[in-house]
């Protein structure tokens, strides 16, 4: 216990002491975010979170008691998403090249290191167990890719992105802490850790008013990967802790808006990846809610509902039952997509009646 407790706080060393003294290489490499009329920040932020989340990590899992052979395919392929994502960030690459780069890092994880989804679990009822067979692998390459995707793609906001991956390791590391535990859980740990760090520099709090650094496509995507690798392990093989529905649960806020997102712009002849400004965090902005106060929000969401599927399992509620419980969910968060201006005015209208109660 002594160990993992340094090796914890090794992570969030390592990672806060590089993310102070990176910052001034990665201006002058030009390592950094540009405003744009898409973005709300007014001033040039070194993107240098996911290097030093990765650094921080690997520095504290080197000490580890248990062997990493059995995951060489996940810092494998964290680094190699990173150094993609860092090309990106620095010069724009094609679209392809980044998609390229994410199936083989699946692919890491499903042919050479053998995690898969093989089983759905019983999702219809007792006794049926929806086994994958042959699709197993292309399924979860599909399943990896698009939770990259989907943490990419909620970074919209300071903190909302590494926030959310925080909450959804959280429910992780405390599923597998009352079940017994194993060596995954440390690692899991300690990439917690190092995202925590992160969180201090990059959150907006009273006492930090703009975000010092960002996690740029390199460290979205790699921490996408991550929050994969973990939520397979955590509901596959004979040692699962979860079954697959509560990983839906913890994965929910960012897959729902993503996949909600995307339909919505096939259907109106976009490209699914086109950048917009209709996210859920968007929403929240119509309505007048600030920067701090929608990622507060949204997080605080991503817990709650992964408090359901974890929760929901201990007390031993049947996989059927909290599927059927996550429809509406899912539908509501379609609704509210689909009725967003709708929405914002309503949400805006509340917000007001509270700020002027709390006047009074």
């Amino acid at each position: 216990m002594t160990q993992i407790a340094v090796q914890l706080f090794l992570a969030f060393g390592v990672t806060a002491f590089l993310l102070l003294v990176l910052r001034r290489p990665a201006l002058e490499a030009g390592l950094v975010d540009r405003p744009c009329d898409r973005k709300r920040h007014g001033r040039l932020v070194p993107l240098i979170g996911g290097i030093c989340i990765l650094l921080g990590f690997a520095a504290a899992s080197l000490p580890a008691d248990f062997g990493l052979r059995d995951y060489q395919g996940l810092f494998a392929g964290m680094t190699v998403l990173l150094l993609v994502g860092v090309v990106d960030d620095l010069v724009d690459i094609e679209a392809w090249a980044k998609f390229a780069a994410q199936v083989f890092a699946a692919l890491l994880m499903t042919t050479w290191s053998g995690l898969v989804v093989e089983d759905l679990g019983q999702l219809f009822g007792p006794q049926v167990s929806l086994e994958l067979g042959s699709l197993a692998v292309p399924f979860t390459v599909l399943c990896v890719v698009g939770l990259i995707n989907a943490i990419n793609m909620f970074d919209g906001v300071d903190g909302l992105a590494a926030g959310t991956v925080a909450a959804a390791l959280s429910w992780l590391v405390l599923a597998g802490a009352f079940n017994g535990g194993a060596s995954w859980l440390v690692l899991a740990g300690l990439l917690l850790a190092s995202v925590c760090a992160f969180l201090i520099f990059n959150m907006r709090n009273p006492w930090r008013r703009k975000a010092a650094c960002f996690l740029g496509d390199s460290g979205s995507m790699m921490l996408g990967f991550a929050l994969a690798w973990f939520a397979v392990e955590a509901a596959q093989g004979e040692h699962a802790l979860l079954p697959p529905v509560a990983i839906a649960w913890i994965l929910a806020l960012p897959v729902l808006d993503t996949l909600t997102l995307m339909a919505r712009r096939i259907l109106r002849g976009r490209h699914p990846f086109h950048p917009d400004r209709e996210h859920l965090h968007h929403i929240f902005y119509r309505a007048g809610f600030s920067s701090g106060q929608t990622v507060t929000v949204l997080v605080l969401t991503s817990v709650l509902l992964g408090g359901m599927g974890v929760l929901g399992t201990g007390l031993g509620l049947p996989e059927w039952v909290l599927v059927l419980l996550f429809v509406p969910v899912a539908l509501i968060h379609v609704l509210i997509q689909a009725r967003a201006w709708r929405f914002a005015r309503l949400m805006r209208r509340q917000l007001r009646w509270v700020r002027s109660n709390l006047r009074q």
